[in-house]
């Protein structure tokens, strides 16, 4: 059943984003994961929808009506905490400073433009229609919102799968 994110589901879709998107936000750890996903739940133009079952989340999508400074607008929200996370990940992994001012700087959150941001299912559900079916959720919410057209961005070693 697909639902919109709630603070109780919040640790399940960290543990999906960790275990199925490999880049650099889930290289900033389950902390950053954690706290975005809960900031996330008050910026009004984003939304994360999930695929339940049985009390397990299975996969998960966020999107946003505007991408225009969009992580600025996550980061302002918890701005000490962000830094402390982002303080302890780059000590550890100052190679990583130039990957962060790439994505703060990415195109895209300049755009007043409707984005799907993040799409993912655990691994063993892959296969099953769960992506197509948070994606097809996608569309009516962007319909009902007035959008006819959205961006989807594809990043690093994530490859476009069927869905």
């Amino acid at each position: 059943m697909i639902k919109r994110l709630s603070i109780n589901d919040i640790s399940q879709v960290v543990k999906i984003h960790k275990e199925e998107l490999h880049g650099f936000l889930s290289e900033l750890g389950e902390g950053f994961l954690t706290k975005f996903y809960q900031v996330s739940l008050d910026i009004p133009e984003m939304f994360t929808l999930i695929e339940k079952e049985n009390e397990q989340v299975l996969g998960f999508v966020s999107f946003t009506t505007s991408a225009k400074g969009l992580y600025k607008k996550v980061i302002a929200k918890e701005f000490l905490s962000f830094v402390l996370i982002f303080l302890r990940y780059f000590i550890t992994h100052p190679e990583s400073i130039v990957k962060s001012v790439r994505i703060l700087t990415y195109p895209g959150f300049k755009d007043d433009s409707p984005e799907l941001i993040t799409i993912a299912v655990f691994k063993v559900h892959q296969g099953k229609g769960i992506g197509r079916k948070l994606f097809m959720a996608v569309v009516k919410e962007f319909k009902k919102k007035g959008f006819r057209k959205f961006k989807v961005s594809a990043y690093g070693e994530n490859e476009l799968l069927y869905i």
